[in-house]
């Protein structure tokens, strides 16, 4: 009797040990499949993104290309769309022969409607080179006005020309308005700082009490403010105001308030040939649309470009 239990108990224990070797061998073979799959999902997904960063690359290198013809054109052309249209032209078949090279499919496409037309408002070229911004107004003078979309506004100015004062007092002195009939007015006050002989610039909302935004040192040499670019710079150097300089609302206007002896130049490119302004303006491309596409084995990226270069972000 003995005998048959401690017979039954080795048949069971045996069944045991197989039934645990079964469940072992089971479970590494799972493990060696999930990691598998782990591992080819992890290559395909870097040979698929691998890609990408070329294809932003492109898209940028086109960008800046138009974006400077576009420029090129309203400076030193006749703010002529066709011209512009001719420039895209002669880039499309370069961005497919070059890529190709690199057994890419690439394509820059454009439709002429979607190349929008403005004016151009350049202070001192309007003037006969004159540099005393009083040459346009006595104390105030109006840049725009009943504007829609602006884009690349930038002052130009000489710092010893400015009045020394500080943030807070900085309200009589040189400005540029912005204007809105909903929210109210905006003002960049432009001054030498008589703390630290930096050319610095205070905001004022509504005429209320300035504070001071950023400021630069110029060694008395131009500073430029490229107030739609947010950053003040000279030969030197170059100074990031942080999005501070164009308004969070459209402005309807601009304007030169309190002029004294103020000397600089200014441009603004704006998306209405009709804008009204106390300079004359000249007609330019304010913007243009492309359609970018590109293609390898493991991507597929397009997209439309609207490219507008200076329109504040």
């Amino acid at each position: 009797m003995a005998d048959v239990i401690e017979s039954g108990r080795l048949e069971r224990a045996q069944l045991l040990l197989v039934t645990a070797l079964a469940l072992a061998v089971i479970l590494v073979t799972v493990a060696l499949l999930l990691n598998a799959a782990i591992f080819t999902e992890n290559v395909a997904t870097r040979d698929t993104t691998a890609d990408g960063p070329e294809a932003i690359e492109l898209r940028g290198e086109i960008v800046q290309a138009i974006g400077e013809a576009i420029e090129t054109e309203n400076r030193e052309g006749s703010g002529n769309p066709a011209a512009v249209e001719s420039d895209i032209e002669a880039t499309e078949p370069l961005v497919d022969r070059e890529r190709a090279r690199e057994g890419t499919i690439a394509t820059l496409s454009h439709d002429p409607n979607e190349i929008e037309t403005g004016k151009l408002l350049r202070y001192n070229d309007s003037n006969g080179g004159q540099r005393a911004f009083s040459a346009a107004g006595t104390h105030n003078w109006t840049l725009v006005d009943n504007m829609g979309l602006a884009r690349a506004f930038t002052v130009e100015v000489e710092p010893d020309t400015l009045n020394e004062t500080t943030a807070e007092s900085s309200g009589d002195v040189f400005g540029v308005r912005f204007s809105n009939a909903t929210e109210g007015d905006e003002t960049l006050h432009i001054y030498k700082d008589e703390q630290d002989d930096h050319l610095a610039v205070a905001r004022a909302v509504d005429g209320e009490t300035p504070e001071r935004l950023c400021g630069i040192e110029h060694g008395g040499a131009s500073v430029d403010i490229d107030i739609t670019g947010d950053r003040l710079s000279t030969d030197e150097a170059v100074v990031d105001c942080h999005r501070t300089l164009w308004p969070e609302y459209k402005p309807d206007s601009i304007e030169f308030v309190t002029i004294d002896e103020e000397e600089g130049t200014a441009s603004v490119t704006v998306d209405d040939e009709d804008a009204e302004s106390d300079i004359e303006g000249t007609a330019a491309v304010y913007s243009a649309t492309v359609d970018i596409s590109y293609q390898t084995t493991d991507l597929t990226f397009e997209t439309a470009a609207r490219i507008a270069p200076g329109e504040p972000q």
